[in-house]
């Protein structure tokens, strides 16, 4: 380009500076910013637990609607329960919509540790003082009958858990 007039030359564009380490940074999944969004999207819909939830709605809905539209070609023949049926397949695929954003929403995680929370706090609530019994009061069923009341208080309420 020595011999083009000055007027023609491309000046040199310097290089494009960027901060140390700029290239080579990849935002975390998780952190914030929009990567960080995308990650804890596709934890939240793409997880193996939100593909079955989704294979689930896939067949429930479509099921309930073919249903219905049964039920409503047997109503227009003459059945008339089939009307309320008709009715109320649509409302199952409704709810079974209701079920899969729910679902999906809802850590398991987080439930369960929100249950045991609540678990011990009703253990470290103080139960009120059993009354004072007086043996010479009671006949052996009754003081049996009372004893065998004051062993299930001890072992607190009965759940799922333990029966």
């Amino acid at each position: 380009m020595a011999g083009w007039p000055a007027a023609c030359r491309v000046p040199a564009v310097p290089p494009r500076r960027e901060p140390a380490g700029f290239r080579n940074r990849v935002p975390e999944v998780g952190a914030g910013g929009p990567l960080g969004r995308i990650g804890a999207v596709g934890q939240r819909w793409l997880s193996a637990r939100a593909c079955k939830l989704h294979v689930a709605l896939l067949v429930w809905s479509p099921g309930c609607l073919l249903a219905g539209w049964w039920q409503v070609t047997r109503a227009m023949g003459g059945n008339g329960l089939s009307y309320l049926y008709s009715v109320e397949w649509p409302v199952f695929a409704l709810v079974g919509v209701w079920a899969w954003w729910a679902l999906l929403h809802t850590d398991p995680d987080t439930v369960g540790a929100r249950a045991q929370r609540r678990m011990e706090a009703e253990r470290s609530v103080q139960r009120p003082a059993a009354p004072v019994r007086r043996a010479e009061e009671e006949d052996e069923a009754l003081a049996a009958y009372n004893d065998r009341l004051a062993e299930l208080a001890t072992e607190g309420p009965k759940t799922w858990r333990r029966r």
